[in-house]
């Protein structure tokens, strides 16, 4: 795969023409590039000149990706959510994580650091919210950008460059990078930087990883003649081998944030702890941030004396244990009752309150968060329950429907419901209206597309697959209706049975589920490549 030509550059502020003129000169001289990021101010203080690029009289001749606003007077120009401006120039949003077609994985933050959360203002918990679907993956590398809109806080500590002047930069920006680990973070804020490349590990006491490049870019045609763009050339890092990804530059020096991370957290843990308790919301492992690098997990893996946050150490006596995961089937307290089929790596079983009497759910033996998240040997056998299932469907005269919905989850669920051959035709259909009337956006995955290289491991997403083959899939996930599959499969021009689109309002008692199940598993028994002739 060649790699993915991008240009970034500082805040813009409006001159909309000056940075036209220089991406043509660019686009002349080097050839075509497949992307833009704008870091910092976009807009300017013109509101005519403004209006004309809204209006698609202005444009780029390269696809150009906005942050949001870092100041009141021009925020009205910003969507509400991530959305296209026009049809070259895309607002990511105040904070996520992008996945490009070409497997890039770019993470962003938008606006200024301040006490509370607003559309120019990020806070502490625009920071902790950003960083929980990474906390839930075992393995996390890190993501291939970082755009934010000001710099970390001490980015030049051990640096053997410094910048022209002092940035005073953002401390939880550094947690950020931190948690997130870019090999590129770029920033606005005012003034050129290069920063010699930092290690994410200590040498000799910690396994090798990738070095993160800050580049800091000043504004668009200032009047100091920084450097205001720059152009680099990127693989993706889910195509890298490890060795490819770990090679060390010469000049690498210590990662910069320790002192901030070590500093704050005494002043900052007791309080958002206590928050978070009040909430009702899960311990945050990035709140210990005396950080040990050498563990997998880059943000849940703290020093040994900060460990009774974690749960997954011998320490302290009165540590919080974690929580069991009820759908391991290793757990005690697992509703075997369900189960109707056992194999290698992952295991069929009942819901409670089913939409249907042959509904399914095709879970991970052991604990894995998601279909994105499952390895070969997972997917493999997941694929051969799903032909299973299709087939002991089609003996009935029904087609199967797949779905995953991969938020305010913890374990790998997928759910297998048959529904009439009349109704197939009208599924896709179905599925798009409703996502319309829940202000839902769909991307629909192509025959050859694989989910985990457009969805990053431990991102929240909504993935759907129909009979005709029709693949689609969200990871737009605010507001997103935690029963929205149940939802549209009860319609009336599905299974019409709205009533049950809950399955809390279907609950049935244990000797019915068990009565249920078992005959589900005598049904799917001549169709169980993992039956051995042993009805146990």
């Amino acid at each position: 795969m060649a790699p993915t030509k991008i240009l970034a550059v500082g805040d813009v502020n409006g001159k909309f023409y000056q940075l036209q003129k220089k991406l043509n000169q660019i686009v002349k001289k080097s050839g075509p590039f497949d992307m833009l990021l704008c870091v910092g101010e976009f807009f300017g203080e013109d509101d005519d000149l403004n209006r004309k690029l809204m209006d698609g009289q202005i444009d780029f001749p390269v696809h150009t990706y906005i942050l949001g606003p870092c100041c009141p007077s021009t925020s009205a120009y910003y969507p509400d959510e991530n959305a296209e401006i026009t049809s070259d120039i895309t607002y990511l949003g105040k904070r996520g994580i992008l996945n490009s077609p070409s497997g890039l994985t770019i993470a962003y933050m938008s606006g200024l650091e301040g006490q509370s959360s607003s559309q120019v203002q990020f806070n502490i918990d625009d920071v902790v919210n950003m960083l929980k679907p990474v906390e839930a993956v075992g393995e996390f590398t890190g993501v291939d950008i970082l755009l934010t809109s000001v710099w970390p806080a001490e980015v030049a500590k051990h640096s053997t460059n410094v910048p022209p002047k002092e940035i005073e930069g953002s401390k939880l920006i550094s947690r950020l990078a931190t948690g997130l680990r870019p090999r590129y973070h770029i920033a606005g804020g005012g003034i050129h930087y290069e920063r010699t490349p930092y290690r994410n590990h200590r040498i000799i006491v910690e396994k090798q990883r990738h070095c993160t490049r800050f580049i800091g870019l000043a504004a668009v045609d200032n009047t100091e003649k920084e450097k205001w763009i720059y152009a680099f050339a990127i693989q993706p890092l889910k195509g890298m081998t490890r060795d490819e990804l770990t090679v060390q530059p010469d000049n690498a020096t210590e990662f910069p944030y320790m002192e901030i991370l070590e500093a704050q957290v005494e002043k900052e843990r007791d309080a958002i702890m206590n928050k978070l308790s009040n909430e009702g919301g899960a311990r945050n492992n990035f709140f210990d941030m005396n950080v040990d690098m050498n563990k997998d997990n880059d943000i849940g893996s703290r020093k040994r004396n900060n460990r009774e946050f974690l749960g997954n150490d011998d320490g302290p006596a009165n540590k919080r244990e974690q929580q069991p995961c009820w759908f391991c089937l290793s757990n005690v307290d697992a509703e075997k009752h369900l189960v109707v089929s056992i194999g290698s790596t992952c295991y069929a079983a009942m819901p409670k309150g089913p939409l249907t009497d042959d509904h399914v759910l095709v879970l991970s033996i052991g604990h894995i968060q998601s279909l994105v998240a499952a390895p070969a040997d997972v997917r493999e056998e997941l694929d051969k329950y799903k032909n299973a299932f299709t087939l002991a469907a089609d003996k009935a005269n029904k087609a199967l429907v797949v779905f995953e919905r991969n938020f305010k989850t913890q374990h790998m669920q997928l759910q297998m419901i048959p529904v009439p051959k009349s109704c197939v035709k009208g599924l896709r259909t179905a599925f798009l209206n409703h996502a319309n009337l829940t202000g839902i956006e769909f991307t629909f995955l192509g025959e050859k597309d694989n989910l985990a290289d457009l969805v990053n491991e431990g991102c929240p997403y909504f993935f759907v697959e129909l009979p005709d083959g029709t693949r689609l899939f969200t990871t737009t996930m605010r507001n997103f209706p935690l029963q929205f599959g149940r939802e549209v499969l009860a319609l009336p021009t599905v299974l019409d049975c709205e009533e049950k689109a809950d399955w809390r309002a279907c609950a049935l008692d244990k000797e019915k589920e068990t009565e249920l199940s078992k005959q589900l598993q005598a049904r799917f028994k001549p169709f169980d490549f993992t039956d051995d002739g042993d009805s146990d």
